[in-house]
């Protein structure tokens, strides 16, 4: 349909435009240009945040707070309020809104406190933060014990799959990294950690605990480019249950229940099992039903692994029984444990909390299974008396010529 104002005016000569905004919303429409501008630079648009520490576990950590080495110090009163202007050993990304602290100032112990960063130098070597109600210049504050940090706030990290590259060629340990490689997050906790791998989804690149960076000040830059998806993801959903579902009226309750449930998320991902990632845990594990074991890579049927010895030493992966490796061994789970009275008192015993038992035959000819005090339609039983168990097992007892009688073994845990 035609707009009025659409196209180039006659009587001023079909003269180009100067305002491509005025162009692209003569032609599609006022607001066009706007629409557009959303997702201009869209394949070069990126979010980058700072390195901070390696933890224990290898991760890519921001849970602590960060010290930064400071070359100087100085402030600048306005009658009202101060600005002040720390000047960095080594550029650090810094950003408005990140949450700062000095400690250890003598000159004037009312600077020692934290402050929220309002701007940064375009190098990243001097950053500029207020403090109000004070008014005090000094050029130069001594340096002499005086501590610059950047508290940790754990609000957030990259997540998983997000694509990331660094600012410059990094060295961690015995691992190096590379400025013009695509890596992949991984592990992240969305809040304060991430490891990184090489391929999507791939296992994370192993850095030991605690190493350092050379150099420590590096960037991760992660890719926002947006395509489709998170276009229609953007999209709300369609209500389908109109009669029961509503939008939160509390908005406060609904932010507190969705705090309390993401805490409570983090506690238990600690406690599942997960595809991604080892765990390892000191908790009890019962089954019910089977247990499928499957090894795609056939890993344990070479070498010492056969036998249960793994590459490190450690027993080989799989399904253990006691100490024997499941469908590795035909070993019975039963052991006899014969007492020094000739055998009165002697049991057969299993880790398993849960039996079963198909057919339990004494074949050895030896009377190894002997039943005492019993006759012929007797009403008493005399000799050994059972005075405590916790279960007992149905079975028939058939003799040398064939005959089944039905018994109970009386059984206990210990």
């Amino acid at each position: 349909m035609a707009i009025s104002n659409q196209g180039y005016r006659r009587d001023l000569n079909l003269q180009e435009t100067t305002n491509d905004t005025v162009a692209l919303d003569n032609l599609a429409g006022a607001g066009t240009a706007d629409d557009l501008s959303y997702i201009q630079n869209n394949l070069r648009n990126t979010s980058n945040i700072p390195f901070n520490s390696i933890d224990s576990n290898g991760f890519f950590s921001f849970a602590t707070d960060r010290l930064i080495s400071a070359s100087a110090i100085s402030t600048q009163g306005d009658g009202t309020n101060t600005t002040i202007t720390v000047t960095l050993t080594n550029s650090y990304l810094l950003k408005f809104g990140d949450l700062v602290e000095l400690e250890g100032i003598t000159e004037n112990t009312s600077l020692n406190t934290q402050y929220s960063v309002t701007t940064a130098s375009p190098d990243l070597t001097k950053v500029f933060f207020t403090k109000s109600g004070l008014d005090y210049t000094n050029s130069s504050i001594s340096l002499s014990g005086v501590s610059f940090k950047l508290k940790s706030q754990n609000i957030f990290v990259f997540t998983d799959e997000d694509v990331v590259n660094l600012s410059e060629n990094v060295t961690i340990g015995s691992v190096n990294l590379t400025e013009n490689t695509n890596y992949y997050v991984v592990e992240s906790d969305g809040i304060s950690k991430f490891k990184l791998s090489t391929t999507l989804d791939g296992s994370a690149i192993v850095i030991a605990g605690n190493s350092t960076a050379n150099p420590d000040n590096f960037q991760f830059k992660r890719k926002d480019d947006v395509h489709q998806q998170q276009v229609i993801n953007y999209i709300p959903p369609e209500v389908q249950d109109t009669e029961n579902f509503n939008y939160p009226s509390d908005i406060n309750g609904t932010i507190d229940a969705t705090q309390s449930n993401i805490e409570s998320a983090e506690y238990f991902t600690l406690k599942k099992y997960r595809s991604d990632q080892s765990l390892t845990t000191p908790d009890s594990i019962k089954f019910e039903g089977s247990i499928n074991l499957h090894d795609p890579d056939n890993y344990n049927q070479t070498g010492s692994l056969v036998t249960n010895q793994g590459v490190t030493g450690a027993p080989a992966p799989g399904i253990y029984i006691g100490d024997t490796r499941a469908f590795s061994s035909d070993n019975n789970p039963w052991v006899e444990s014969t007492d020094d009275d000739g055998g009165s008192t002697s049991k057969l015993t299993t880790e398993s909390e849960e039996v079963s038992i198909g057919e339990l035959t004494f074949l050895d000819g030896n009377n190894s299974m002997v039943i005492t005090g019993i006759e012929n339609d007797v009403s008493t039983v005399s000799g050994v008396v059972a005075s405590s168990f916790t279960h007992k097992i149905p079975i028939q007892i058939q003799d040398g010529s064939g005959n089944k009688e039905s018994y109970y073994l009386l059984v206990s845990t210990s």
